[in-house]
Protein backbone atom coordinates (compact mmCIF):
# COMPACT_ATOMS: atom_id res chain seq x y z
CA UNK A 1 0.00 0.00 0.00
CA UNK A 2 2.71 1.89 1.19
CA UNK A 3 3.91 1.10 -2.74
CA UNK A 4 0.99 2.22 -4.44
CA UNK A 5 1.16 5.62 -2.78
CA UNK A 6 4.40 6.20 -3.14
CA UNK A 7 3.51 5.91 -7.18
CA UNK A 8 0.85 8.27 -7.21
CA UNK A 9 2.87 10.95 -5.45
CA UNK A 10 5.24 10.68 -8.32
CA UNK A 11 2.65 10.77 -10.95
CA UNK A 12 0.87 13.62 -9.42
CA UNK A 13 3.89 15.89 -9.28
CA UNK A 14 5.07 14.81 -12.98
CA UNK A 15 1.46 15.52 -14.03
CA UNK A 16 1.75 19.21 -12.24
CA UNK A 17 5.12 19.97 -13.75
CA UNK A 18 4.15 19.30 -16.98
CA UNK A 19 0.50 21.32 -15.83
CA UNK A 20 2.74 24.12 -15.27
CA UNK A 21 4.76 23.99 -18.56
CA UNK A 22 7.64 22.78 -17.09
CA UNK A 23 7.70 19.55 -19.37
CA UNK A 24 6.41 21.27 -22.75
CA UNK A 25 8.61 21.47 -25.62
CA UNK A 26 6.36 23.46 -28.03
CA UNK A 27 7.28 26.81 -28.86
CA UNK A 28 5.64 29.73 -27.08
CA UNK A 29 4.04 32.92 -29.03
CA UNK A 30 5.54 36.37 -27.76
CA UNK A 31 3.59 38.68 -25.82
CA UNK A 32 1.95 41.50 -27.48
CA UNK A 33 3.64 44.77 -26.15
CA UNK A 34 1.76 46.92 -24.65
CA UNK A 35 1.23 49.88 -26.85
CA UNK A 36 2.62 53.44 -25.78
CA UNK A 37 0.35 55.82 -24.12
CA UNK A 38 -0.02 59.39 -25.65
CA UNK A 39 1.72 61.99 -23.64
CA UNK A 40 -0.11 64.38 -22.21
CA UNK A 41 0.31 68.51 -22.56
CA UNK A 42 2.73 70.42 -20.20
CA UNK A 43 1.94 74.04 -21.42
CA UNK A 44 4.34 76.94 -19.52
CA UNK A 45 3.76 80.60 -20.84
CA UNK A 46 5.83 83.46 -19.59
CA UNK A 47 6.66 87.15 -20.74
CA UNK A 48 8.91 87.47 -23.37
CA UNK A 49 10.00 91.35 -23.27
CA UNK A 50 8.09 94.33 -22.26
CA UNK A 51 4.74 94.77 -22.33
CA UNK A 52 3.96 98.36 -24.09
CA UNK A 53 1.29 100.85 -23.98
CA UNK A 54 -0.16 102.56 -27.01
CA UNK A 55 -2.64 105.04 -27.46
CA UNK A 56 -5.52 103.51 -29.11
CA UNK A 57 -6.60 103.90 -33.11
CA UNK A 58 -10.34 103.59 -32.12
CA UNK A 59 -12.30 106.08 -30.13
CA UNK A 60 -14.16 103.60 -28.09
CA UNK A 61 -10.61 102.81 -26.00
CA UNK A 62 -8.39 104.56 -24.32
CA UNK A 63 -5.13 102.61 -25.54
CA UNK A 64 -3.76 99.29 -26.52
CA UNK A 65 -1.76 96.57 -24.48
CA UNK A 66 0.84 94.79 -26.39
CA UNK A 67 1.60 91.55 -24.58
CA UNK A 68 4.53 89.27 -26.00
CA UNK A 69 4.19 86.11 -24.56
CA UNK A 70 6.29 82.82 -24.77
CA UNK A 71 4.31 79.26 -25.05
CA UNK A 72 6.36 76.15 -24.28
CA UNK A 73 4.38 72.39 -24.48
CA UNK A 74 6.96 70.46 -22.71
CA UNK A 75 4.73 67.22 -22.23
CA UNK A 76 5.53 66.12 -25.53
CA UNK A 77 1.51 66.06 -25.93
CA UNK A 78 -0.90 68.42 -28.70
CA UNK A 79 -2.93 71.31 -26.45
CA UNK A 80 -5.46 73.48 -28.33
CA UNK A 81 -5.44 77.65 -27.01
CA UNK A 82 -8.85 78.56 -26.06
CA UNK A 83 -8.20 81.91 -24.59
CA UNK A 84 -6.04 84.69 -23.35
CA UNK A 85 -7.75 86.81 -20.65
CA UNK A 86 -6.61 90.23 -19.34
CA UNK A 87 -7.96 91.27 -15.87
CA UNK A 88 -7.35 94.91 -14.38
CA UNK A 89 -7.24 94.85 -11.09
CA UNK A 90 -7.62 97.66 -8.17
CA UNK A 91 -7.65 96.18 -4.16
CA UNK A 92 -8.32 93.12 -5.47
CA UNK A 93 -11.56 93.82 -7.91
CA UNK A 94 -11.65 92.99 -11.36
CA UNK A 95 -12.79 96.75 -12.92
CA UNK A 96 -12.03 95.93 -16.54
CA UNK A 97 -10.86 92.53 -18.55
CA UNK A 98 -10.15 92.14 -22.28
CA UNK A 99 -10.33 88.29 -24.33
CA UNK A 100 -9.00 86.83 -27.05
CA UNK A 101 -11.45 83.96 -27.65
CA UNK A 102 -10.35 80.92 -29.81
CA UNK A 103 -12.02 81.85 -32.80
CA UNK A 104 -9.51 85.12 -33.10
CA UNK A 105 -6.31 82.73 -31.96
CA UNK A 106 -7.58 80.25 -34.93
CA UNK A 107 -7.94 83.10 -37.25
CA UNK A 108 -4.77 83.34 -39.63
CA UNK A 109 -2.11 82.65 -38.28
CA UNK A 110 -3.42 79.51 -36.69
CA UNK A 111 -1.54 80.35 -33.19
CA UNK A 112 -4.56 77.79 -31.78
CA UNK A 113 -2.79 74.63 -32.10
CA UNK A 114 0.16 74.16 -29.73
CA UNK A 115 2.36 70.98 -30.97
CA UNK A 116 4.34 68.87 -29.25
CA UNK A 117 8.01 70.19 -27.31
CA UNK A 118 7.02 73.49 -29.11
CA UNK A 119 8.43 76.88 -28.18
CA UNK A 120 5.70 79.70 -29.16
CA UNK A 121 6.49 83.94 -29.43
CA UNK A 122 3.04 85.38 -29.54
CA UNK A 123 2.54 89.39 -29.23
CA UNK A 124 -1.02 89.75 -27.98
CA UNK A 125 -2.99 92.99 -28.40
CA UNK A 126 -5.66 93.93 -26.01
CA UNK A 127 -7.97 97.47 -26.00
CA UNK A 128 -8.92 98.37 -23.04
CA UNK A 129 -10.10 102.31 -20.52
CA UNK A 130 -8.83 101.82 -17.53
CA UNK A 131 -6.07 103.62 -16.31
CA UNK A 132 -6.79 103.52 -12.27
CA UNK A 133 -5.70 99.96 -11.45
CA UNK A 134 -3.35 98.70 -8.86
CA UNK A 135 -2.45 94.85 -10.38
CA UNK A 136 -2.64 93.16 -13.91
CA UNK A 137 -3.64 89.73 -14.17
CA UNK A 138 -3.15 88.05 -17.76
CA UNK A 139 -4.42 84.76 -17.86
CA UNK A 140 -4.39 81.83 -20.97
CA UNK A 141 -6.35 78.38 -21.22
CA UNK A 142 -5.69 75.44 -22.98
CA UNK A 143 -7.25 72.18 -23.60
CA UNK A 144 -5.06 68.61 -23.54
CA UNK A 145 -5.71 67.43 -27.14
CA UNK A 146 -5.20 63.61 -25.61
CA UNK A 147 -7.53 63.56 -22.70
CA UNK A 148 -9.43 67.09 -23.30
CA UNK A 149 -8.39 68.01 -19.22
CA UNK A 150 -8.56 71.56 -19.45
CA UNK A 151 -4.67 73.86 -18.69
CA UNK A 152 -5.24 77.35 -17.10
CA UNK A 153 -2.24 78.95 -16.82
CA UNK A 154 -1.71 82.16 -14.72
CA UNK A 155 1.08 84.36 -16.28
CA UNK A 156 3.39 86.47 -13.46
CA UNK A 157 3.74 89.44 -14.59
CA UNK A 158 7.12 89.66 -12.97
CA UNK A 159 8.22 86.90 -16.01
CA UNK A 160 7.61 90.77 -18.19
CA UNK A 161 10.91 92.78 -18.84
CA UNK A 162 9.08 95.90 -17.79
CA UNK A 163 6.75 98.26 -19.31
CA UNK A 164 7.56 100.75 -21.79
CA UNK A 165 5.15 103.63 -23.75
CA UNK A 166 4.97 103.92 -27.78
CA UNK A 167 3.68 107.39 -28.75
CA UNK A 168 2.58 105.40 -32.08
CA UNK A 169 -1.22 104.32 -32.05
CA UNK A 170 -2.05 100.70 -32.58
CA UNK A 171 -4.59 100.36 -35.39
CA UNK A 172 -4.81 96.41 -35.40
CA UNK A 173 -8.12 94.96 -35.53
CA UNK A 174 -10.07 94.06 -32.32
CA UNK A 175 -8.38 92.14 -30.56
CA UNK A 176 -5.17 91.02 -32.46
CA UNK A 177 -2.60 87.86 -32.23
CA UNK A 178 0.73 88.41 -34.36
CA UNK A 179 2.80 85.42 -34.27
CA UNK A 180 6.41 86.06 -34.13
CA UNK A 181 9.49 84.60 -36.10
Amino acid sequence: MKKSLLVVAAVAAVAGLVACGGGSSSPTSPATPAPTPTPSAAVTVSGSGYLVIHPSQYSTWSYALEVPVRIRETGGGKAKWNYARLSLLKRGAEIERAEIGADILAAPPDVSNILPSSDTNVKLYFHLNSIDFDSVGLTLGFTDVNSLRDVIVEVPFSSFTGVDYSPVAESRPLPAVIRLP
